[in-house]
């Protein structure tokens, strides 16, 4: 059914959905926040995903190709993270489509397959000003706004990058085991420690050996927090959360909990860096 709607929308005239307003679809929240503070006062971006989804596994509905098709203009990581979308993009030639992984290959080989770049406020000011200069190509008359925008949006990047780095000094130890492989930009940046991962392959069971593996850690370590990620409900963590001074506590790389807009990755970086913070 999916493959029928998008072959009638793809026959169906430019026309119909050319308009003066920006029509911007961005695929996550993180980056949805970066791309609203961009266009303040311009228009407000459409969000694909709300962050309750994991965009490894996300199967698109008929009306979220429709809101693809509606847009001038999408946003999204890449393939390595929104792994249902390329199939999509390859029909939208007209389209200006922002991906945020090709100019990084280097660093993303060195961090194998972690596409979860935004969790370095660093590199969500390389971004933003990726965005920023596609955006201004796109609509030219609104490039100086964008960039006032660009320029108060990088300021506060880096304001929040020293707040971190005060809240979690170089080369603290966190006594966390993590659920998922996705914070290696974080910890890198931050110069932190961990206890290791739970879950190498997020979408399956790990097994038996593996989460064997994982309680010794938790034992002989002592390891304070077990880190769970709202997308994922794994059900051996039972199992695990055994001893007394061991808690499970949620951190969110995609903010599901935050209200869309240009805060919320900000609130969701200020809200995971104190969950960090609490595991020292």
């Amino acid at each position: 059914m999916l493959r029928t709607i998008l072959a009638i929308l793809l026959c169906l005239p430019f026309s119909l959905h050319a308009a003066d307003t920006p029509r911007v679809l961005v695929t996550i929240k993180p980056v949805h926040s970066l791309v609203a503070a961009l266009l303040e006062d311009i228009t407000v971006p459409d969000l694909l995903l709300t962050g309750l989804q994991s965009p490894h596994s996300h199967q698109l509905k008929p009306s979220e190709a429709m809101r693809l098709y509606s847009a001038d203009v999408i946003v999204w990581v890449g393939p390595s993270l929104e792994s249902f979308l390329p199939r999509y993009l390859r029909n939208f030639h007209e389209k200006t489509v922002i991906t945020l992984t090709h100019d990084d290959h280097q660093e993303h080989n060195q961090l194998h397959t972690d596409p979860h770049r935004w969790l370095n406020p660093m590199l969500a000011i390389r971004d933003s000003h990726t965005i920023a200069s596609q955006l201004s190509k796109r609509y030219p008359a609104l490039a100086s706004a964008i960039r006032i925008n660009l320029t108060k949006l990088t300021e506060r990047l880096e304001s929040l990058d020293r707040v971190i780095a005060h809240l979690l000094p170089p080369g603290s130890e966190i006594s966390a085991i993590l659920y998922h492989d996705a914070w290696d930009y974080f910890t890198r940046r931050y110069q932190l420690g961990t206890h290791g991962i739970m879950n190498p392959q997020p979408h399956s069971q790990p097994g038996v050996q593996h989460l064997d593996h994982i309680q010794q850690t938790v034992k002989t370590r002592g390891t304070r927090c077990l880190l769970v990620e709202p997308q994922f409900k794994p059900r051996y963590l039972g199992t695990l959360a055994f001893s007394p001074g061991t808690t499970i506590r949620v951190i969110d790389p995609l903010g599901a909990n935050e209200a869309a807009g240009k805060d919320a990755y900000f609130n969701m970086m200020q809200t995971n860096a104190s969950v960090f913070e609490q595991c020292r």
